[in-house]
């Protein structure tokens, strides 16, 4: 290793990655194809490259366990990928010449091809500095306070472009108990959080347990009459007409959805004729109930309703 930008590896430590080891009929970089329509059948383009002795690559990984060599080096024996998929071939980047390059899914589904990075290295460089900063601000924020308290500083990482410190804090947001009820309330209905809102659903029903249900209705009927207003002027094949990073309509669903497994969760029987309503509505709409997968909403007030039958009968 020539140079650590983060964690407690060292100048001149040894790094035993077997994941990254090429084929032996694997080829370098400089080999690959570079029509589109050959790179995008796989093949080469699907494999690790074998690159020439010095050549350099920044690798995002966790170490696990550790020896002291006897050189005076440290030996890491474990590694595993950085990376939230757990896919080692895209916790590496390959520097070709003034190119990165660095394994990417161009479709999904679809397999994952090495192909040129629009960033420079400067910019990698930059971001895992900009990551570290936000990771020390977390642990500054999980170190101190709890209830609201604790929550009012989570708040702006739950909306944070840095994925695992918003995942960390939906999930600590969970655990602050009742005292987070109102913050999480004031997320939920703060357009600026809408791409968040299932998520946070989530995190209201085990912050707050029973004492949530009424509002979590209350948003029900809301979304309720939002789909009524919306779904007779959708198209066959709506969801798939946006394409932009959160569709709008997508979250609109989502969080219906979730709502409705929220109020599974607490058994609230308030909610039976509002989530019959909801089920029957979606069922006279094709363009909802499609069967490709937009019909798990019915699906789901039938769940919810055939559950408080039997609760009512107990």
């Amino acid at each position: 290793m020539v140079e650590a930008w983060k964690g407690d590896a060292r100048l001149g430590d040894r790094l035993d990655v077997p994941e990254l080891m090429p084929l032996p009929a694997a080829v370098p970089i400089a080999r690959y194809p570079q029509k589109w329509e050959i790179v995008i059948r796989g093949g080469v383009s699907e494999q690790i490259p074998r690159q020439p002795v010095g050549s350099r690559m920044i690798l995002f990984l966790k170490n696990t366990t550790d020896d002291s060599g006897t050189s005076g080096t440290t030996v890491f024996n474990t590694w595993e990928p950085a990376e939230l998929m757990h896919d080692m071939k895209a916790s590496v980047v390959w520097i070709e010449g003034e190119h990165l390059w660095c394994f990417q899914q161009p479709s999904n589904p679809g397999p994952s091809l090495l192909l040129q990075c629009p960033d420079s290295i400067e910019k990698f460089h930059a971001r895992v500095d900009e990551i570290t900063a936000v990771q020390r601000e977390m642990n500054i924020v999980l170190s101190i306070g709890e209830g609201r308290s604790r929550a009012e500083q989570l708040k702006p990482y739950v909306h944070s472009e840095v994925f695992p410190a918003q995942m960390t804090a939906l999930r600590e947001l969970r655990k602050c108990g009742p005292m987070a009820v109102p913050v999480i309330q004031e997320m939920l209905d703060d357009p600026l959080f809408a791409n968040e809102a299932s998520d946070l659903v989530q995190a209201l029903v085990d912050a707050g347990g029973d004492s949530v249900a009424g509002y979590l209705h209350a948003r029900l009927r809301r979304e309720l009459a939002f789909w009524k207003s919306t779904g007779p002027l959708l198209s066959p094949g709506w969801w798939n007409s946006d394409t932009s990073p959160h569709p709008p309509l997508q979250g609109r669903y989502s969080l219906t959805l979730q709502l409705i497994v929220a109020l599974e969760k607490l058994r609230y029987s308030t909610a039976r004729k509002t989530v019959m309503e909801l089920g029957d509505f979606w069922r006279s709409l094709p363009q909802l109930n499609d069967p490709s997968g937009l019909n798990q909403m019915a699906e789901e007030c039938d769940k919810l309703l055939a559950q408080l039958r039997v609760r009512s009968s107990e």
